[in-house]
C-alpha cells in the first residue's frame, strides 16, 4: 500500500507491500492512497482554517476537582511510571589540550522558564543532568582561568540522552564564548530503537481526524495494524516489529493511558486522545527500551502535554470539511446517488504562559500554566445497503414468493436424495419432511398448484407483523434492493490543563488533567424498531479522564527523587435504538423478554439473505475502566554511572454490563425450507413466516420449522479488578568516552483478575473425567450465595459430561507467575566521531495484552449465563424441555421468546449453557527483543542508520474454543455427539497462553535537517513475520488441533515485506 498525505506544513509518504510505485501530487490539500490490485481513489481532505473565538465545552469538569483528586493521590501513597517522560543532558568538559577539567561548574537553564540548576564535573571531567524535562535549554560551563562556554538551544526529547561536550579556552570567566555547533545527530548513549516526533511535526503533518498516533508509522518497523472488528485500525492502531497491537503501551506524561475494558468499546486502545495542538512531542520506542518501562511487549508510545513558559502564547483554529467542497465518490456515481450529507467542524484554542495574578502573585520564572480546548462536530450520511422483501412479496401479504426463483434464474440448482432437481430459490414445505434411505427429503411448497406460493392459513400472524417492519425496497432486484444514508452524529469535546511550579532549584512540581468526551449516534439501515444495526451502531458514550501529578526533589545535583501519581479512567457504553422503550416484544406476542431499563427494543431476528430485524447482540453495553497508579523513582549519579531504580504499582478496575443476548436472538437461515443439508438462504424468509405444524404426511417429522438457532442470556454485571507491581534497576555506565553500557533488570507481577464479590466461575478444560473442572470460589458474597442456587439440571449435566465441580479457596480461580524477571542489556560504541554501533537484548513482559478481560469468566453460570441452542439436524426442530424433562415447546415458534428459557439460576436447564475459562496456571506473555544498529553522520545535518531488529514472542494469548469436535466432520453431520462436553453449548470461550511468533527485519533510516528549515525523515523496513495465532486479540479462534500451534507458523495479516515512510516538512 502506498499513501501520500500533504498538509499545510509538509507531507507524508507511506508504501507497504512488495511493489514500489510513484505518484506525482500537486501542491494542494489532498490525500491519496494506493492499494495494489485496486484503483486509485481520492480521499476528501479539503481543509480551511480561520480564526474563531473558542467555544466553551458543554461538558466541563472543573479544574479544582481534578487538582483535589491529584493531590489526594500524592498524599495517599508513594509510588508508577518513572521519569519516562523526561530525558538527560550529559557531557565532558576538557581544556584545549584534551585533558579533562574536574570541578568545573555546569549550569542548565530552561530557555522558556529561566529555571536553572547547576552541578560540577567529576574526576573524569564528566557531568550529568537527569531527569530533565523535555524543553530547550542553554548549557554553560565555567572554570577558573578559562572563558565561560555557553551552548544555547539544546533540545531534549522524551527518553533522550543529549551529549553536550565543552572545550574551554584560556581567559577570564567573565568572558563568554557561545558554541554555535549543532548537537550531533548520533545516538551514542543507549541502544533503544524508536523515533521522536516533535510538536511541529505533530501539528503540521496531515492527520486524518487529528489523531497524532497515526504518526507512529513514521518509525522504522511500524506498520498499520490489521483491520479488526473493534475498529482500532481506523484509530491509530499499529503493530511494531511484528508484535500484536494489543501488546503496545500508551503513556501520557508517563501515566498509563491504556484501555482495559472488555472490547475497546470506544474504538481505540488508549483512554484519552489529546488535541494535536496540545502535544509537545511523543516518542515511539519499539525495541530495547529502558528497564523503567514495563507492562507490554510491543511498542511504547509516550506522549507529553505542553507546558507554559514566561511568554504568553496561544492560538485559535477551525478546520472545516463539507460535502459542498467535495465531488461525489465512485460508488455514489456508479449507483446514481446524490452525495451524502457531510459536515465536519473541528475548532479550538490553546493558551499558555506564567501564572500572574495582578497585585497578588507574579509567577514569572516560577509558576506556569497551559490549557487547550478542542471541539468536533460531525454530521455524516452513512450509505448502507441491505436486502428487504420485494414489493410483490409485500403486496401479496407475504404469500407469493415466485419472484425468488425468477430473481435467481441462471444460478445452479439443487438435487435431493430422490434425484429430483429444483431451481435455486425453491421453497420447500417443512411439514413434508420425511426420512428416506441416506437421509431426509421434503417437497416444494405450493398453494393452488403454484410452487413458492404459501396458503394464508400456514402463515404465523406474528411473523407477518415482523416482516411488515422492513422498509420498502428502493430497487426492483431480489438482493441488495434497499439503500439508505442515515445521518451519523458525533460531538467531541476535549481539553487539557497543566500547571508547573518550581518551589526552588531543589523541588519541582507539576499536575495535569485531561478530559475527552465523545458521544455519538451511529444509525442502522432501517431505523425505528426494525433497526438492523450492528454492534458498533446505536447511541454511544465515551467519557475519559487522565490525571497526573509529580514532585521531583534534588537532595544534591547527583541524587534526585521523584514521586508520581496518576489516574486514568473511561466510561464507555452503547445503547441500541429504542433501548429505553419497553413493551415492544409484547406488540408482536413475543413472550417473557425482560422489560427493564436499557433492555428495550426488539429481539434480533436473523433472516437468511434479508437484513436482520432488531438490534444486535451485546447491547446494552456499559463499561467502566480505571487505573490508579503510583511510582517512586530514585536517580544517583556516581562517577561514570547513572543509577536509577524504582517501584511501580497499578490498581486496575473494570466493571462490565454486557449481556450477550438479553433480548434473545432467533435465526431463521433457510435450513428447514431447503433441500435437507443443502441450505439455500434465499428461502429463509419463508422459514420465518411458516408456522411449525404436525407433518402432513404419514410417518413424517412433526413440527419442523421455526428458528434453527436460538441465543439467550440473563442480565448481570461484573466488577473486576487486579493489581500490577513492578520493580526496576537501571545503570547507564559510561565505561569509556566512546563506550556506554545500558544494564537493566525489571520484575513484573501481573495479578490474576478477581471479581469483587466472587461472582465468577472458571471452566478448566481437560479430558472428561480426568481433569475437566468447573471452579467456583468459596468466598465472596455472590460466590457464597451461588452454592445454594445451582440447579439440579446443572449438577446432573456436569456429572453426565464428567466435569468435576470444585469450590476453590483461590479467590481469583487461577495462578500467575511471580518470576517475571526481564534483563535488558545494551551498548553504544562510538567508533569514530561520525560512526556509532549500537546493540541490545531485552525481555519485555506483556501480561495485560491490552485486551480487557475477554473471555469474562464472570459471565459463567450461575452468576451470568447464556444459552445457545442449535437444530439437531436439518430435519428436526429445536425442542425446549422443562427441567423435569417434559416438552415446553415442540418448536421454536416466533412467539416463544424466553417462555421456555427460565433465567432464575435454580430453574436453569443447563442444556446449551456456554462454558468460559482462562488458563488456570497463567504464563505471562513475553517478547525477546534484540537489535544491532549502525549510525553514520554524513554531515552535521544528515545521518543514516542501518541495522537488524528482531523479536521472538512466546506464550501469547490464543482463544481456542473449549468445546469443539476434535475432528472436522462432513457438512450436515450432527457433530454434537463428538463434542468433549456434548450437553453444553458448542464452542465456548477460553484463553490460553499458547501462541508464539517471530520477526526479523532490516531497518534503514535517513534524517536530514536543511539550513532553510526543511526537515526530511525517511524509513525503510524489510521484514518477515511468522506466527501461530491471529495477530489481533480479537482474531478468529484457533484450529481445534491445538498441537499444531506448537509446530506450525504462518504469515499473518500484519506481515509487510517492504514498508517505506517519508515525511518532509518545514520546521520554521
Amino acid at each position: 500500500m502506498l499513501g501520500v498525505l500533504i498538509g499545510r506544513g509538509g507531507f507524508v509518504l507511506r508504501l507497504t507491500g512488495t511493489r514500489v510505485m510513484a505518484i506525482n501530487v500537486g501542491q494542494s490539500d489532498v490525500a491519496w492512497q494506493f492499494h495494489p490490485c485496486t484503483t486509485l481513489k481520492r480521499v476528501r481532505a479539503g481543509t480551511a482554517r480561520r480564526r474563531l473565538v473558542m467555544e466553551q465545552a458543554r461538558r466541563f469538569v472543573r479544574l479544582s476537582e481534578a487538582l483535589t483528586l491529584a493531590v489526594m493521590f500524592l498524599l495517599l501513597a508513594r509510588p508508577t511510571f518513572a521519569q519516562v517522560d523526561t530525558g538527560a543532558i550529559l557531557g565532558t568538559v576538557k581544556d584545549p589540550s584534551g585533558a579533562v577539567v574536574p570541578g568545573a561548574k555546569v549550569t542548565l537553564t530552561n530557555e522558556g522558564t529561566s529555571f536553572s540548576i547547576s552541578t560540577t564535573t567529576g574526576p573524569d571531567g564528566g557531568y550529568t543532568f537527569t531527569p530533565v524535562k523535555i524543553a530547550t535549554y542553554t548549557v554553560d560551563a565555567e572554570f577558573q582561568g578559562f572563558q565561560k562556554a555557553s551552548h544555547p538551544h539544546v533540545t531534549v526529547n522524551v527518553q533522550q540522552q543529549v551529549v553536550v561536550d565543552f572545550t574551554l579556552q584560556p581567559g577570564q570567566v567573565t568572558q563568554t564564548v557561545e558554541v554555535t555547533a549543532e548537537v550531533p545527530l548520533l545516538q551514542t548513549q543507549n541502544a533503544s530503537v524508536g523515533q521522536v516526533v516533535g510538536s511541529k511535526e505533530v501539528n503540521d503533518l496531515p492527520l486524518n481526524g487529528r489523531n497524532f498516533t497515526f504518526l507512529a508509522q513514521l518509525t522504522a518497523g511500524v506498520t498499520v495494524g490489521q483491520q479488526e472488528s473493534r475498529g482500532l485500525d481506523a484509530s491509530g492502531d499499529f503493530t511494531a516489529n511484528g508484535n500484536r497491537p494489543s501488546q503496545n503501551n500508551y503513556l501520557l506524561d508517563g501515566i498509563d493511558n491504556n484501555i482495559d475494558v472488555v472490547d475497546f468499546l470506544n474504538g481505540t486502545a488508549f483512554v484519552v486522545l489529546p488535541s494535536v495542538d496540545a502535544i509537545q512531542e511523543f516518542k515511539a520506542q519499539t525495541n530495547n527500551y529502558s528497564a523503567e518501562i514495563g507492562r507490554a511487549g510491543g511498542a511504547v508510545l509516550n506522549a507529553t502535554i505542553k507546558s507554559g513558559t514566561n511568554q504568553l502564547h496561544g492560538d485559535v483554529w477551525e478546520f472545516v470539511r463539507n460535502d459542498k467542497f467535495d465531488a461525489a465518490d465512485f460508488f455514489e456515481n456508479a449507483g446514481g446517488r446524490s452525495k451524502g450529507e457531510f459536515r465536519q467542524n473541528q475548532f479550538g484554542a490553546t493558551i499558555g504562559g506564567p501564572i500572574i495574578i495582578p497585585r497578588v502573585y507574579n509567577g514569572k520564572n516560577k509558576s506556569f500554566f497551559f490549557g487547550d480546548y478542542e471541539g468536533t462536530r460531525i454530521r455524516q450520511g452513512t450509505p448502507q445497503s441491505s436486502t428487504v422483501p420485494t414489493l410483490a412479496e409485500r403486496n401479496s401479504g407475504f404469500t407469493d414468493f415466485t419472484d425468488v426463483i425468477a430473481g435467481l434464474a441462471g444460478s445452479k440448482g439443487t438435487t435431493d436424495l430422490l434425484g429430483r432437481s429444483f431451481p435455486l430459490g425453491t421453497i420447500f414445505d417443512p411439514a413434508t419432511t420425511r426420512a428416506v434411505p441416506g437421509g431426509f427429503v421434503r417437497d416444494p411448497i405450493q398453494c393452488g398448484g403454484v410452487v413458492n406460493m404459501i396458503c394464508p392459513d400456514r402463515l404465523d400472524p406474528a411473523a407477518v407483523k415482523l416482516m411488515q417492519l422492513y422498509p420498502l425496497p428502493t430497487s426492483g432486484t431480489l438482493v441488495n434492493n434497499f439503500t439508505a444514508s442515515p445521518v451519523r452524529r458525533e460531538e467531541v469535546n476535549r481539553f487539557d490543563v497543566r500547571v508547573d511550579h518550581n518551589f526552588s532549584d531543589r523541588d519541582q512540581f507539576f499536575t495535569r488533567t485531561s478530559y475527552f468526551d465523545d458521544p455519538q449516534f451511529k444509525p442502522g439501515p432501517f431505523g425505528g424498531i426494525a433497526d438492523g444495526g450492528g454492534f458498533n451502531q446505536g447511541n454511544q458514550i465515551a467519557t475519559s479522564r487522565n490525571v497526573a501529578i509529580s514532585e521531583t526533589h534534588s537532595f544534591s545535583p547527583t541524587l534526585i527523587n521523584e514521586v508520581r501519581g496518576g489516574f486514568s479512567g473511561i466510561h464507555t457504553g452503547r445503547l441500541q435504538p429504542n433501548g429505553n422503550t419497553l413493551g415492544i416484544p409484547d406488540q408482536f406476542g413475543i413472550k417473557d423478554i425482560p422489560q427493564v431499563a436499557a433492555n428495550g427494543g426488539l429481539p434480533a431476528f436473523g433472516n437468511g439473505s434479508l437484513g436482520t430485524l432488531g438490534s444486535n447482540a451485546f447491547l446494552v453495553s456499559d463499561e467502566f475502566n480505571s487505573t490508579t497508579q503510583f511510582t517512586e523513582n530514585l536517580t544517583k549519579i556516581y562517577k561514570s554511572h547513572a543509577f536509577k531504580g524504582g517501584f511501580e504499582f497499578q490498581h486496575i478496575k473494570f466493571s462490565t454490563l454486557q449481556p450477550p443476548w438479553s433480548r434473545g436472538q432467533f435465526n431463521f437461515d433457510g435450513i428447514y425450507t431447503s433441500v435437507p443439508d443443502q441450505t439455500d438462504v434465499n428461502t429463509a424468509r419463508a422459514q420465518l413466516l411458516l408456522l411449525p405444524i404436525p407433518s402432513t404426511l404419514t410417518g413424517g417429522v412433526d413440527f419442523v420449522g421455526g428458528a434453527n438457532s436460538v441465543f439467550a442470556s440473563n442480565i448481570a454485571n461484573t466488577d473486576n479488578g487486579h493489581n500490577y507491581y513492578g520493580l526496576y534497576f537501571q545503570d547507564d555506565w559510561k565505561v569509556t568516552p566512546k563506550l556506554t553500557l545500558n544494564l537493566g533488570l525489571r520484575w513484573d507481577r501481573f495479578g490474576f483478575v478477581e471479581e469483587n464479590f466472587g461472582a465468577q466461575a472458571n471452566f478448566v478444560p481437560g479430558t472428561p473425567g480426568a481433569g475437566a473442572q468447573y471452579l467456583i470460589p468459596t468466598s465472596g458474597k455472590a460466590a457464597v450465595q451461588a452454592k445454594n442456587e445451582l440447579s439440579p439440571s446443572f449438577l446432573s449435566t456436569l456429572a453426565k459430561d464428567k466435569i468435576a465441580l470444585a469450590y476453590s479457596n483461590n479467590f481469583a480461580l487461577g495462578n500467575v507467575q511471580n518470576t517475571n524477571f526481564s534483563p535488558r542489556v545494551g551498548f553504544a560504541y562510538q567508533l569514530t566521531p561520525k560512526l556509532v554501533v549500537r546493540g541490545g537484548y531485552g525481555i519485555f513482559y506483556g501480561g495485560f495484552e491490552n485486551r480487557g478481560y475477554s473471555p469474562n469468566i464472570g459471565e459463567n453460570y450461575p452468576f451470568q449465563f447464556s444459552f445457545s441452542f442449535f437444530q439437531p439436524d436439518s430435519a428436526h426442530p429445536i425442542q425446549f424441555t422443562n427441567p423435569d424433562g417434559s416438552v415446553c415447546s415442540p418448536a421454536t415458534f416466533v412467539t416463544v421468546g424466553f417462555s421456555c428459557i427460565p433465567l432464575q439460576p435454580t430453574l436453569v436447564n443447563a442444556s446449551g449453557l456456554q462454558l468460559r475459562g482462562i488458563q488456570f496456571n497463567y504464563i505471562t506473555p513475553y517478547t525477546q527483543g534484540f537489535n544491532l544498529m549502525t549510525q553514520y553522520q554524513l554531515t552535521p545535518e544528515t545521518s543514516v542508520e542501518l541495522g537488524y531488529v528482531g523479536s521472538l514472542a512466546r506464550h501469547l494469548e490464543v482463544f481456542p474454543n473449549a468445546n469443539l469436535a476434535p475432528v472436522i466432520v462432513p457438512p450436515g453431520t450432527n457433530s454434537t455427539p463428538l463434542l468433549p462436553f456434548p450437553d453444553f453449548a458448542r464452542g465456548g470461550s477460553y484463553a490460553a497462553t499458547e501462541g508464539s511468533s517471530y520477526y526479523h527485519s532490516l531497518q534503514f533510516k535517513l534524517e536530514r535537517r536543511f539550513s532553510n528549515g526543511l526537515n526530511f525523515l525517511g524509513a525503510y523496513t524489510y521484514s518477515k513475520v511468522r506466527s501461530t495465532m491471529s495477530p489481533a486479540a480479537t482474531g478468529p479462534p484457533i484450529s481445534p488441533d491445538s498441537a499444531s500451534r506448537e509446530t506450525t507458523r504462518w504469515r499473518t495479516s500484519i506481515h509487510a515485506m517492504s514498508c517505506i515512510s517519508v515525511a518532509v516538512m518545514n520546521s520554521r
